[in-house]
């Protein structure tokens, strides 16, 4: 029941609590001050009834001398003077312990009693009224009755407590209005991710961030929360395109560069030239390898990472290109120790394969290749050098891309080299530019951060 009562938004659920608790603080607060008043009422009153009683005590004398009162024997209900009874309100009247009227009293109730204990404000009820009620000695064995209706408290609590219910439900009426009015601005941070949310639902637009920095603390987290998790979905969906997409280009590059080997090497089958053969199916199994290498570089960042030391890496790579290159002379300048970085170790061995490689290629015949590694503040520096012909400024960008070799290229290599190089930078968050060498030829300058 109390599940069904509650409100299920956010705003309307802190508007009850809050009308709830300031509601209870209220009531009590109400309760408090009808109390203290109605004591504060009820103390008054006795003070002025104790004064009342207070100023007849200097009439307590013989009784035969009692004003209103004849000679002994005579106690008929002769009314006192009128300083004893002060109005039908209020009654003062002479009495005797045992109860006996002595004076005063004309607008005293039938049946009127007289409390036992003295100096003490009791109330009675009589005639279906309250009254407060007070009895002191005078002397002489008689003594003072004081009383007052009660009825002019009870209205003044009547008031009082009217005015105290409508300064509650004024006071529940402007704490739901301004509970409610501060909710909604609070919220309005929450309704804005909402919204944002749901239009990338929507849309699908990954690359949509949702506002932070404008709310509190507690909703700019959530945000920031929200656009970490996009920007992995993001980087996930990123991945997922590039492996389709590289899966694709592999098929079409398969596709158009396995057609002229193939067909040499059906056309040398067919004539029995089987040394040109063996060297068309060589060049076709380095084809497909290369087009694999391609296709693994483009397919995102690796997947098994570990912290590689580049050093180390370029010695074994630096020792294959001699032993494939022998007329060339082929240098490393490298630190004792690392530098390191978090990479998959066969992806970076092949970077610096194809890179050595490509310098063996289309460098000077028998030339120079000067292999440099650094470590920089970002990660790590790859230089490598040949002093052959180079390749010109118009056309670096072009030989970056997959099957374009450049103008002094001649026939050798395949067009992937450099693309597979790129590839492998790329996953590791780094670039690859080309540059004039100090040695005259081309340097390629490959930086490399690691992988995240």
């Amino acid at each position: 029941m109390i599940r069904r009562l509650t409100p299920r938004s956010l705003t309307g659920r802190v508007t009850l609590a809050a009308v709830a608790a300031v509601g209870t603080a209220l009531l009590l607060t109400a309760a408090a001050v009808l109390i203290a008043s109605a004591r504060a009422d009820r103390n008054t009153l006795d003070g002025e009834l104790r004064n009342q009683a207070q100023r007849l005590a200097p009439m307590g004398r013989p009784t035969r001398d009692l004003p209103g009162y004849g000679e002994p024997g005579e106690r008929d209900r002769r009314e006192a003077p009128g300083r004893l009874d002060p109005g039908e309100d209020r009654f003062t009247r002479l009495v005797f312990a045992d109860g006996t009227f002595v004076a005063g009293g004309a607008s005293v109730p039938d049946g009127f009693p007289l409390p036992r204990s003295q100096d003490t404000p009791k109330t009675v009820r009589v005639g279906g009224q309250s009254w407060r009620t007070l009895v002191r000695p005078i002397g002489g064995g008689v003594q003072v009755q004081v009383a007052a209706k009660m009825a002019p408290l009870q209205e003044r609590q009547r008031r009082l407590l009217y005015v105290v219910l409508a300064a509650l439900v004024g006071g529940l009426l402007a704490t739901a209005l301004i509970t409610r009015t501060l909710a909604r601005l609070a919220v309005q941070p929450i309704e804005r991710l909402r919204r944002t949310t749901d239009e990338i639902t929507q849309t699908g637009d990954l690359a949509a961030r949702v506002p932070v920095g404008a709310g509190p603390e507690e909703v700019d987290a959530l945000g920031a929360d929200l656009n970490a998790m996009l920007a992995r979905l993001e980087a996930t969906a990123a991945g997922r395109e590039a492996a389709l997409e590289s899966t694709r280009r592999f098929a079409a590059d398969a596709g158009h560069e396995l057609r002229t080997p193939l067909t040499s090497l059906k056309a040398n089958l067919a004539t029995g030239a089987t040394a040109q053969a063996v060297e068309d199916a060589a060049r076709l199994a380095v084809l497909v390898e290369q087009l694999q290498a391609l296709a693994r570089g483009e397919a995102g960042p690796p997947a098994r990472v570990e912290d590689v030391d580049l050093g180390e890496l370029a010695d074994a790579a630096v020792a294959a290109v001699r032993t494939r290159n022998p007329q060339a002379t082929v240098t490393l300048t490298a630190p004792e120790e690392g530098p390191s970085i978090v990479g998959e170790a066969e992806s970076l061995r092949m970077l610096l394969d194809n890179l050595l490689q490509n310098a063996a290629n289309h460098g000077r015949p028998g030339g120079t290749i000067a292999v440099t590694i650094e470590a920089i503040q970002a990660g790590a520096l790859v230089l490598v050098d040949d002093d052959g012909p180079g390749v010109p400024t118009d056309e670096r960008e072009a030989v970056l891309q997959r099957f374009v070799r450049g103008t002094g290229a001649g026939g050798l290599g395949t067009g992937l080299g450099l693309s597979i190089a790129a590839a492998q930078a790329a996953r590791h968050d780094g670039e690859l530019v080309l540059q004039d060498s100090p040695l005259g030829g081309l340097r390629i300058r490959v930086t490399l951060r690691g992988v995240a």
